[in-house]
């Protein structure tokens, strides 16, 4: 018994020292990034933190007993996280394949095998499984991102391929302790399923004065691993073009004259040639754009000058559906062109030759918001109750169906867009 008992003690005391020795992993979370153009079938890229600078190190491979490939990662030290940020890229992946990674050396066998799907080829016709969800910030009622907890979980029970965040990542983008918590909490999700989020206003830096007002705060950049410059960009994913815009602090910005995308602008130039670009790809069925601010909502969310620069060029290339947060509500409404407002005619079926789809799914931690809107002109559908919510989209070829749920998975609203 008492040999029984030292075994244990001492195999405690190899676990301790292992674990000391090869220094905390955290935050690991997957994502695809790129300065042109984003290979979702042949590249992925993950990023994590670590107290050791020893950590560099990925196995990885198509089998889960046999990791046979090794990369290494890229360190820096960040004093913002007092740690370790490591990014990795994965390239000449194989489309359309199960691949598991280990961080660390083979011997570590303390930390998780993670794994990750790449895409199909943009060729091959295949469903796409998609999670939505944003506004996870840790305030009243989810301090310690227990809410989102809750919907990482939901999101984890289907199969999807990636998730889109709607921005408001965290509360104050300045708290090192909320991004800490925010990528832990979701972790589970995210070092398995790639997210690819945009940024929200309280992502970013809302002093008016400052010359970084409506810029990411330098932590959001550090832990980012997304393509051009993690802000503002586009990817392909199947047969689907998907792009994240920074709608910055729209509110306060209108008041200011300080609107991001005027048409005069650098991001709004880019934002026409890459939706000219997709447009005229014959591989891409589907355009998808997300972004924080809605750019049709109730209440005082509905920034109207943000709305008029933006809907211009979704109702030139012909834009299927918009995606925001920022309210912390589930808000579905009709489809619109111009200052055409077509309600589907069945309520759940919306014909994509009518215009745009235009959805609020901003409601998976953040402090929930008052319901209400039933009347407002665009409105076609939201909840007479406070829920947190995720949703699930699906792309096939010539349809699109969104499904939303509450926290306990319990089904809320879905609708189907036909081509």
């Amino acid at each position: 018994m008492i040999f029984k008992n030292n075994l244990v003690f001492f195999s405690l005391c190899l676990l301790l020292f292992s674990l000391s020795a090869q220094g905390q992993i955290e935050g690991v979370h997957l994502s695809w990034n790129g300065h042109r153009d984003v290979n979702t079938s042949r590249t992925m890229s993950v990023t994590w933190m670590s107290s050791s600078n020893s950590n560099n190190t990925i196995c990885y491979g198509v089998d889960s007993n046999h990791l046979d490939r090794q990369i290494t990662a890229d360190g820096t030290y960040s004093n913002n996280l007092n740690s370790v940020v490591f990014k990795a890229d994965f390239k000449k992946l194989t489309p359309n394949t199960t691949f598991y990674y280990q961080i660390g050396s083979p011997s570590q066998r303390l930390i998780p095998i993670y794994s990750f799907i790449t895409a199909h080829r943009p060729k091959e016709a295949s469903e796409i499984i998609i999670g939505v969800w944003g506004d996870t910030q840790d305030n009243s009622g989810n301090t310690n991102f227990e809410q989102t907890a809750m919907i990482v979980n939901q999101i984890r029970k289907h199969p999807v391929k990636f998730t889109l965040h709607m921005g408001d990542l965290v509360e104050n983008g300045a708290k090192t302790t909320s991004w800490r918590k925010f990528y832990s909490t979701s972790e589970p999700l995210n070092a398995n399923i790639p997210m690819m989020p945009i940024v929200g206003n309280h992502d970013i830096v809302n002093d008016s004065n400052s010359i970084d007002f409506q810029r990411p705060f330098p932590i959001y950049y550090e832990l980012s691993n997304l393509p051009k410059d993690h802000v503002n960009y586009s990817f392909d994913y199947g047969n689907t073009h998907f792009v994240a815009i920074n709608s910055g602090y729209a509110q306060l910005a209108q008041k200011l004259g300080k609107l991001l995308y005027s048409k005069s602008s650098d991001d709004y130039k880019w934002l026409e040639k890459d939706l000219k670009k997709a447009s005229k790809n014959k591989h891409i069925k589907w355009i998808v754009v997300y972004c924080h601010y809605p750019v049709f909502s109730f209440g005082v969310s509905n920034v109207l000058e943000w709305q008029s620069q933006i809907q211009h060029l979704l109702d030139k290339y012909e834009v299927d559906l918009v995606l925001s947060g920022h309210r912390h509500v589930y808000e579905r409404h009709a489809s619109i062109k111009g200052d055409q407002i077509i309600h589907p005619q069945d309520q759940q079926n919306y014909d994509s030759s009518n215009g745009t789809v235009y959805i609020t799914n901003g409601s998976a931690g953040g402090s929930l918001q008052g319901v209400g809107g039933f009347d407002f002109k665009t409105m076609v559908f939201t909840p007479k109750r406070k829920i947190y919510t995720y949703a699930i989209m699906s792309i096939r070829d010539d349809d699109l169906i969104y499904e939303v749920f509450d926290s306990t998975g319990e089904y809320v609203d879905s609708f189907k867009i036909i081509k």
